[in-house]
């Protein structure tokens, strides 16, 4: 019997460290795997054949199950792929929509907010900004995000009103994108937060990130520190709920400290395993691919 097939998508960027370990492992655990970039992809759109699909312009074999890591970077081309593979009963983990609705932020913190789950109070704004809102209804400091992004790219911290009218005056010169999200502050540990997993519907890891000095994003790929956390109750309950809420079989949940426990920041369709690997002994493309071989059909 052929081995089983395996499609990694990804985007050639210099951040290929998780796809490289993917697909070795994968291979040694006896998948037929590539990685593939979706832009070498045409997509036919006809009644039914599975045949309506080329890459690099020659027919392919379809596979047994796609294994997305596009992320926050997935655009109009690479969605719709991922929906005409999933037209033909071919498992995408994680699917097309979830991996749409975590790449917007707005979109993320109103479905989290539908289902009850605690998360700073969100703004979204548009230019021209009314600061004086902005104050009444968020307070300084505040964190400005753009509406799509990952790794800490498009965070912004304003601690006073007059930095955050600096800023919207420079992003307003730049005509840059015009929508963006205001949320409150939460400064109880500052610079530091969790990065929990959750692997199909289980928590599997959790790791403290601490920031660089200056700097009050944690991500591990702008130089913070990562350390083993407890997985508690609430820890459990937060990242799994917010996986089941976005539809993420794989998902990286980033919770902020609060006063009160915690609070959710964000949901990743496609998170790093780099910095958890390094600093809490996981090995998470063996736990991936664990996964896969129980999804693959």
């Amino acid at each position: 019997m052929p081995n089983k097939k395996l499609w990694i998508l990804h985007y050639n960027t210099s951040e290929n460290f998780e796809s490289e370990r993917l697909l070795e492992v994968a291979r040694a655990n006896g998948l037929d795997a590539e990685l593939l970039q979706p832009k070498y992809f045409d997509v036919i759109v006809s009644k039914g054949s599975v045949r309506s699909i080329r890459y690099n312009s020659q027919r392919v074999d379809m596979p047994n199950l796609v294994l997305s890591r596009t992320g926050s970077g997935t655009n109009y081309f690479t969605s719709a792929l991922m929906r005409q593979i999933e037209k033909f009963n071919i498992p995408v983990i994680n699917s097309s929509a979830s991996v749409l609705g975590v790449k917007d932020k707005l979109l993320t913190s109103q479905m989290l907010a539908k289902a009850g789950l605690p998360i700073p109070k969100t703004m979204m704004v548009s230019f021209p900004v009314d600061s004086e809102l902005v104050e009444s209804e968020i307070g300084f400091p505040c964190v400005v995000k753009f509406i799509s992004g990952s790794k800490g790219k498009g965070v912004y911290l304003c601690e006073t009103r007059k930095f955050f009218d600096d800023l919207m005056e420079l992003i307003d010169n730049l005509k840059s994108r015009k929508t963006l999200i205001i949320q409150e502050y939460m400064g109880d540990q500052v610079g530091t937060d969790l990065r929990v997993w959750v692997l199909g519907g289980k928590t599997i890891a959790a790791m403290k990130r601490t920031a660089p000095a200056g700097d009050f994003r944690a991500n591990i790929s702008h130089g913070g520190h990562g350390e083993p956390y407890e997985i508690t109750e609430e820890i459990d309950y937060l990242a799994r709920e917010t996986a089941k809420t976005m539809g993420l079989d794989i998902a990286g949940v980033d919770l902020l400290f609060d006063r009160e426990g915690f609070k959710i920041c964000e949901a990743n369709s496609s998170p790093g395993f780099e910095g958890i690997d390094q600093y809490c002994g996981t090995n998470m493309a063996q736990r991936i691919v664990d996964y896969v071989k129980l999804k693959i059909q």
